[in-house]
């Protein structure tokens, strides 16, 4: 995967085939950092503490490990790190709550003072913070999709799992230009101040929520129906510099005849010479960049082939447009 790295309802509806209309959408390749609230603490790692009796380290004498994700805290329920923290500061030991592998266990959490200062022996977080790319804008609902993948976190290499969250609009200041073995990386800003939606869903097609800018100057497309991609020329819209989205020549040289569940659809490579001049071929942060084919909206960028960087993956907007049908 290529990301680098108001609460909505989920329905448990059957997927719609989109190709039952014509939908109008809007391509996007606007820049985005975005900012997920996990559903619980993460647990990132753990560390030695030695203290007068001994030395302490939750992962070797509790059983936590890294990945794990604290749900509860002496059977209260916890969303953020103070909720932990003010627990280490008045207890000698915590009863916690946790998922590992969709299993819920029961742990027991030893808190140590060394020189005065309370110690658990955990690394943990409450959020999760990424670089990507919206890929479209429904114009009807204001849902906008981005990515085209699952966000995973570093730390544990897991989906991530989120309450909620929000994406901001930050200027790209460089790209690190890749090379076979070495992609490239687009260098943002990660102010949190210019926010321009919200985060719903992180599923394995993409990241989705509400839209919140104006979009009253920004052209719609009809999307191309998987049958209607061909191993042809194309363009995807992204942006290397500041905030400007501009369209780059690539050509199709894959597809692959599947149903809405699946991701990987075809293969592309990035042709323009600009494009490869700045950047090497398909960088990290790209995902999400709208490609357009015959004037539609065809599909997204969605990874990069490591081994030769000029080529990337792209799924069909058929299949991530689908997404939409889990959020209200």
């Amino acid at each position: 995967m290529i990301a680098s790295i108001a609460a909505m309802t989920v329905l448990l509806t059957t997927p719609v085939n989109v190709k039952q209309e014509r939908i109008k959408l809007i391509p996007s390749g606007e820049n985005i950092v975005f900012k997920m609230n996990t559903n619980g603490i993460i647990v990132t790692g753990t560390y030695d503490v030695n203290h007068d009796k001994g030395s302490y380290n939750p992962e070797k004498n509790s059983d936590i490990k890294c990945g794990d994700i604290i749900l509860k805290i002496n059977n209260q329920k916890v969303q953020s790190l103070n909720d932990l923290v003010s627990k280490i500061k008045t207890n000698e030991e915590l009863n916690l709550e946790i998922s590992r592998n969709n299993q819920i266990l029961s742990k027991t959490l030893n808190i140590y003072s060394v020189n005065n200062v309370k110690k658990s022996g955990l690394y943990v977080k409450d959020r999760v913070l990424g670089v990507g790319t919206i890929t479209y804008i429904d114009p009807k609902k204001m849902i906008y999709g981005a990515l085209g993948h699952e966000v995973v976190d570093l730390d544990t290499k897991k989906k991530v799992d989120i309450i909620d969250g929000e994406i901001y609009s930050n200027p790209v200041i460089s790209i690190s230009k890749g090379s076979n073995q070495h992609p490239g990386e687009k260098i943002s800003q990660t102010k949190l101040d210019c926010k321009v939606g919200s985060i719903v869903l992180n599923s394995d097609k993409g990241m989705f929520g509400k839209y919140y800018n104006d979009i009253s100057k920004l052209k719609s497309y009809e999307i191309g129906f998987q049958n209607e991609v061909k191993k042809d020329s194309a363009y995807v819209l992204t942006c290397i510099k500041d905030n400007e989205v501009k369209p780059y020549e690539i050509k199709i040289t894959e597809t692959r005849n599947q149903d809405l569940s699946e991701t990987k659809s075809f293969t592309f490579k990035i042709t323009d010479k600009t494009l490869l001049e700045k950047t090497g071929g398909v960088f990290s942060g790209m995902s999400g960049s709208p490609i357009i084919q015959n004037n539609r909206l065809i599909g997204s960028v969605t990874h990069v082939l490591v081994d030769s960087v000029e080529y990337g993956y792209g799924l069909y907007i058929e299949n991530m447009y689908n997404q939409q049908n889990k959020i209200n």
